[in-house]
């Protein structure tokens, strides 16, 4: 029995190009990864710090410059609604994976309130005949954040106390039940629910 050696598939005048094709296929693979990754690291990037839309307000503002700042804190205001509307579901049981979506979500807003702040400078005093817009503008500012924070501890606080007993309700429900041989459903008909 004689060893003989395979016979190559293609002929030696190919092998530049076989090795120019996959030194190729490898950059391009290489490039492409490298690209996602660097795509789903700024995306996370800006999903916790929000970057301020426009250039800093001036020293003399302008009245489109009010308007901007108008415009982005009224942006500020709806995503609050946004935040805090979540947080509902929360309230029912506690799971870790909303709690992070939350907290998520608030790192998010507290930044994109922390960017209008630093843009249209809040924390310093407008002069001029727009001083008295730009002084409201302020006040709401500040209560967004106001709000934000009574609303937070008003609602961890029922989280706290009372979404454990929601969940002890819930519970003893089913065993009653469970007991009786029927589960708990929506109400019959004519019952009316919160």
């Amino acid at each position: 029995m004689s060893s003989e050696q395979p016979a190559s598939t293609s002929p030696p005048e190919f092998r530049r190009y076989r090795r120019f094709l996959s030194w190729f296929v490898l950059g391009f693979v290489s490039i492409g990864s490298a690209y996602m990754l660097v795509s789903v690291g700024v995306s996370i990037y800006r999903r916790r710090n929000a970057v301020p839309t426009g250039a800093p307000v001036g020293s003399p503002a302008s009245p489109s410059d009010l308007q901007g700042c108008l415009e982005e804190v009224g942006v500020v205001e709806q995503a609050l609604e946004r935040h805090l509307e979540n947080f509902h579901n929360l309230l029912a049981h506690y799971d870790t994976d909303e709690a992070q979506s939350w907290a998520a979500s608030e790192s998010f807003w507290l930044g994109q309130w922390k960017a209008a702040g630093e843009r249209c400078r809040f924390g310093e005093r407008h002069k001029g005949p727009l001083a008295k817009s730009w002084e409201e503008l302020r006040v709401i500012y500040d209560e967004l954040k106001n709000t934000e924070a009574t609303y937070t501890k008003e609602l961890q606080g029922f989280a706290q106390h009372q979404a454990p007993r929601l969940d002890q309700m819930r519970e003893r429900l089913k065993a009653v039940g469970q007991r009786i041989g029927t589960t708990v459903a929506a109400p019959a008909s004519g019952a009316t629910s919160p």
